[in-house]
């Protein structure tokens, strides 16, 4: 994963509504870019393929106040939710980095269900902003549950950065214990957030969400030089748990 990620993780934000100027759209060489960059993210999972594919924001399921919509697809195997929210999320930190301002489009509905054998998972909607001020100044203006509802143990001061990671209505579905040299991240089954969403699509977001925040927390990793070893269990989405352990994050000198 590229540490240059690390700066955008303050600077991104979820554009609900795109105020798109007139003067400025996504070129088409920043398309070809976007291709091309998200084809160097590092997935969480090597085997589980995955794809892009970048449409015009116009017609129905998509987010017509967009300029474009990025469709993402993936095989379905162990994980494969978890492993898209983890490149998904590098992406929206890359489109942060260029001026485009990104939107995780959970209830968009592409024409294309499934592209050369993978199935379509979420949307990304982008739009070209043209004033900086548009994206995120003050960590304050984020909602997000405090360091200590989400971590238990000692913070080594990644905590207060991969707790900004979005979620899907803002559920924070994350909770860490660092304990004995090891961070051990689980997912929390609550569904309070999600109104009326049925529970088994809140199920899959939630899942999406892990990776997301699996993303922040190594950026947070790598920007302290904090070495690591990770082992990823499989989060069959189990409803009755109330906790499901997702990831260990064994802590090395070397």
């Amino acid at each position: 994963m590229q540490k240059e990620m690390y700066p955008a993780i303050f600077k991104r934000k979820a554009f609900h509504t795109f105020k798109l100027a007139e003067e400025a759209k996504i070129s088409s060489k920043e398309l070809r870019d976007i291709e091309r960059a998200f084809k160097t993210f590092k997935p969480l999972i090597k085997d589980i393929k995955t794809a892009i594919k970048i449409v015009p924001a116009k017609g129905p399921g998509l987010k017509r106040d967009a300029e474009y919509c990025i469709l993402l697809y993936s095989e379905k195997k162990d994980n494969s939710l978890i492993n898209i929210g983890y490149l998904g999320e590098q992406l929206d930190l890359y489109l942060a980095s260029k001026n485009i301002g990104a939107l995780w489009f959970g209830f968009g509905r592409p024409k294309v269900k499934v592209l050369d054998d993978l199935h379509f998972v979420i949307m990304i909607a982008i739009g070209k902003i043209v004033d900086p001020t548009q994206f995120r100044t003050k960590k304050s203006e984020r909602k997000r549950l405090s360091v200590e509802e989400i971590w238990k143990g000692e913070t080594l001061g990644i905590a207060e950065v991969a707790r900004l990671a979005p979620s899907a209505c803002n559920s924070q579905p994350w909770r860490v214990e660092n304990k004995d040299g090891v961070i051990t991240v689980y997912r929390h089954n609550k569904t309070s957030n999600f109104l009326k969403i049925a529970a088994f699509i809140a199920f899959n977001y939630n899942r999406i969400d892990i990776g997301i925040f699996l993303c922040f927390l190594e950026l947070a990793l790598k920007e302290k030089d904090i070495k690591y070893t990770r082992e990823l269990f499989v989060d069959e989405g189990r409803r009755k748990d109330k906790f499901t352990k997702v990831a260990q994050y064994k802590l090395t000198s070397e």
